[in-house]
């Protein structure tokens, strides 16, 4: 009779130079949240991950419990979860694939910015490295996707970049849109409809007291919009 291997030999031999083993959709939509949870800071809280899934307590703490054992994260009882280098590098490369989707669809697709995130959500979990090499050349090695996000390097390595809020910024002084960090496709279709797009150059006008509005000139257009709205718009 053989013996089954344990999980062990197959993360050591998966860390000699193997090859990731395949994720379940489950799991890669579990590890890409818990990256991007993580990436500002070391940690993330299990009713963090449950809230942002939307699932219960009970069900997020039998998937880490599962995705620790497997070696993609450290997490022990009462304790925040953390990402180990194997999970990052498997949450990159679900969210590469993602990134350059959505960048095929925005350049080549016609797709609106806000129509990108229910129609890749379809797609990223069924698409193979060579896909997603080919989509990289294809588009030119874009840097960045539609958003503004920086797009993983194939061997899961991301950069850093210094941003700051778009609602912090003082008064006069003229900045480039760098990202918008929202999901939500209302707020999306509105910026869009603005022309507030990463790449826009725009100049802060006016910044009314107690969290009030912004009024902002996009070359000779004075446009006024939300304080909540500049707070997503990174630049």
């Amino acid at each position: 009779m053989t013996r089954k291997k344990s999980g062990a030999v197959n993360r050591s031999r998966e860390a000699a130079g193997g090859k990731l083993e395949p994720l379940s959709e489950s799991s890669e939509m579990y590890l890409q949240m818990i990256w991007r949870l993580t990436e500002r800071g070391s940690e993330a809280s299990v009713s963090d991950i449950a809230r942002a899934m939307g699932h219960s307590l009970s069900t997020v703490s039998e998937k880490i419990a599962k995705l620790t054992e497997r070696g993609f994260l450290r997490h022990e009882w009462r304790e925040g979860v953390l990402m180990t280098p194997r999970g990052r590098k498997a949450a990159c490369r679900t969210i590469r694939k993602r990134r350059l989707l959505e960048t095929f669809l925005f350049r080549k697709a016609g797709y609106g910015i806000h129509e990108l995130h229910e129609e890749v959500c379809r797609l990223e979990h069924f698409i193979s490295e060579r896909f997603a090499d080919a989509l990289d050349r294809m588009l030119g090695c874009p840097m960045h996707d539609p958003h503004g996000h920086l797009i993983p390097a194939r061997d899961g390595s991301v950069g850093k970049e210094r941003l700051e809020a778009l609602s912090a910024v003082e008064e006069g002084r003229t900045v480039r849109i760098a990202q918008l960090r929202s999901a939500d496709p209302e707020v999306l279709e509105y910026a869009a409809r603005l022309g507030l797009l990463p790449g826009k150059r725009c100049t802060v006008m006016q910044k009314a007291p107690f969290q009030g509005p912004l009024t902002i000139a996009d070359g000779s257009e004075l446009v006024t919009i939300a304080f909540d709205i500049a707070s997503i718009i990174d630049v």
